[in-house]
């Protein structure tokens, strides 16, 4: 075995672990603050052959630790640990806090299996005060598919720059949020949080209002405060849980994506041009008119007609008739 691998991690080395990183990519950013920049092989003469090296470096890499450099990137510096830290340590609550929290959810388990059926506890859960964030970023923390939000001001994390969301992007979880007006009214929010998360690849659309403040994480759990009025002079959201209220606040969020105006990466509405045949072809579909005669009305084919439709919804970020309906009604199609 290389000597140097059974050799314990250093103060820092000992203190990035605790953050979440493996012990070899611990070691590695040491290394590389000494004597950066450095390659796979030099670095592989310390910790290990190259293979678990790369492994490493791209372990600090994916956490914002590490780039590369030189004109073929073969080298490798250590990346402002500023943003990076930040977020490993938000993970790393986010993970005691889990382990907590299985605890708790174990005993549920067993209160449920001895009652027969489930408590109203278990699915709502009043959050206040200073429990809030920590609360919301364990929630986001746990998300692996689907992010779904109305957003609107006030914001109970100060409206700062939304750094896990941006990696979660970047690994591939989907983010639609519906942004109120006075969520883009806000220079600075707009700045700091929307544009970024827009350019990670967040999907966005804007309502001139929003009727409550809703964050849906997977299929697993909601967050509401009940009214915008309420999150400001309350402090307190509700936790809600897989039951018959959060089918609703999923109709509510899809029925709101529908009816909202896409926004580009420059946190403005999409503009959306509508020609005279289509604007008649959206007016018979409100009509009720049949597929046969609104082609025959419009003189063009069914394939054509279809051909429209297509493009409409793609236009419109819908996947139904109805839904295209309900946009073209309330962004000025019709």
């Amino acid at each position: 075995m290389n000597e140097s691998r059974a050799t314990p991690p250093d103060g820092l080395g000992a203190q990035l672990i605790k953050l979440g990183l493996g012990e070899t990519a611990a070691r590695v950013y040491g290394r590389m603050l000494e004597s950066a920049p450095v390659t796979v092989r030099e670095l592989a003469a310390g910790h290990g052959d190259a293979e678990t090296v790369r492994q490493a470096l791209e372990e600090l890499a994916n956490a914002g630790l590490a780039v590369s450099s030189g004109v073929d990137g073969t080298e490798f510096l250590p990346a402002n640990p500023g943003e990076a830290l930040a977020a490993l340590t938000t993970r790393r609550q986010a993970e005691l806090h889990d382990a907590r929290l299985a605890v708790q959810t174990a005993y549920r388990a067993f209160k449920r299996a001895h009652s027969g059926m489930p408590h109203v506890q278990d699915l709502l859960e009043v959050v206040t005060g200073d429990a809030i964030v920590p609360r919301l970023q364990h929630l986001a923390t746990m998300v692996r598919h689907q992010v779904r939000r109305l957003d609107s001001p006030p914001y109970f994390t100060g409206g700062h720059r939304n750094l896990l969301e941006e990696e979660q992007l970047r690994r591939g979880i989907s983010y639609r949020c519906v942004y109120s007006g006075a969520s883009l009214g806000d220079p600075g929010y707009l700045a700091e949080n929307i544009l970024p998360c827009l350019r990670a690849g967040e999907q966005a659309r804007l309502l001139p209002e929003l009727p409550v403040k809703l964050t849906l994480f997977d299929d697993r759990a909601a967050t509401i405060a009940l009214t915008i009025r309420e999150a400001d002079r309350n402090q307190s959201i509700v936790i809600v849980r897989p039951c018959s209220l959060f089918s609703a606040l999923e109709g509510l969020f899809e029925t709101s994506w529908a009816a909202a105006l896409p926004l580009d990466q420059r946190g403005q509405a999409a503009e959306q041009p509508i020609r005279p045949i289509e604007r008649e072809l959206l007016l018979l579909l409100a009509a009720g008119r049949k597929d046969d005669e609104i082609a025959a009305e419009l003189g063009v084919s069914r394939r054509t007609l279809f051909r429209y439709l297509e493009t409409l919804m793609d236009r419109a970020g819908v996947s139904s008739r109805f839904q295209l309906g309900v946009f073209a009604a309330h962004n000025g199609w019709l």
